[in-house]
């Protein structure tokens, strides 16, 4: 699913979207052209990451749940306040270098 794609619902979402590149259920390598290294670097830095399939009724994309889950497993606590923030969840999305070597698969790096 694409960005233009993404469906409207009513507030933020706390689980991952169905095809989330954080999920342990994600396909491999799949990260729309990126490598893994730049996702790691996006989700470790203080940025917001939009999730890619779910919008509010305005058009706005929601945060990353997932990116907000991986952030907690490994205990990154981004400084802007506005940045979704929860539990982390080991046993539904990665946790470390977990990301990195799921979506690798000697393509990229």
């Amino acid at each position: 699913m694409t960005s233009s794609q993404a469906r409207k619902i009513d507030c933020q979402h706390t689980k991952p979207c169905s095809d989330c590149p954080w999920s342990r259920r994600s396909v491999p390598g799949w990260l729309a052209g990126l490598k893994p290294s730049d996702w790691i670097a996006k989700v470790h830095s203080d940025l917001r990451m939009d999730c890619h399939t779910l919008k509010d009724n305005k058009g706005k994309h929601f945060q990353c749940a997932g990116a907000a889950i991986y952030r907690a497993n490994v205990c990154k606590s981004p400084r802007d306040f506005n940045i979704l923030r929860l539990k982390a969840d080991t046993k539904h999305v990665f946790s470390w270098k977990e990301f990195e070597e799921h979506h690798k698969l000697g393509l990229f790096e």
